[in-house]
């Protein structure tokens, strides 16, 4: 019995950081036309830890520059499938807007998902997971 209430607090806390999350964005970045997409926001740097054998490159093909560092996103394979490399979004997570692109791609057992590129492991393990609010700025 225990076990089941403490699940149910869990969903119920999971259920209201996520209405919270889509009450606070900024009303002059919804757009009538453009999907929201509620996800968990989550970072990666350029690193072995973090992406294996393809240091440096996107799946896009882009070489990661310094100018990449908070602007580059990869998206798990159930929102990409909705758009190309190369699309614009805003991401609305830990009460700040990002400009992003999307030209990297997550592993296929992550659902609902954003990874945002950031200099070193040390700031990913600092910025954490957060829920967050994803916008395309393109028409997709």
């Amino acid at each position: 019995m225990l076990k089941i209430v403490k699940m149910m607090s869990l969903y119920f806390l999971a259920a209201t950081i996520c209405e919270q999350t889509a009450l606070s964005i900024p009303q002059d970045l919804l757009r009538p036309t453009a999907p929201i997409h509620q996800v968990m926001v989550s970072a990666y740097a350029n690193h072995p830890k973090c992406t294996g054998s393809t240091r440096g490159m996107t799946s896009s093909s882009l070489r990661i520059n310094p100018e990449h560092y908070g602007k580059l996103i990869a998206l798990s394979p159930d929102i990409a499938r909705q758009y190309h490399f190369g699309d614009h979004f805003n991401l609305w997570v830990k009460g700040k807007v990002h400009e992003v692109s999307y030209q990297d791609s997550m592993p296929k057992h992550r659902h609902k998902s954003v990874d945002l590129l950031l200099p070193s492991i040390p700031s990913c393990i600092q910025f954490g997971r957060n829920p967050g609010v994803l916008i395309p700025l393109d028409d997709a």
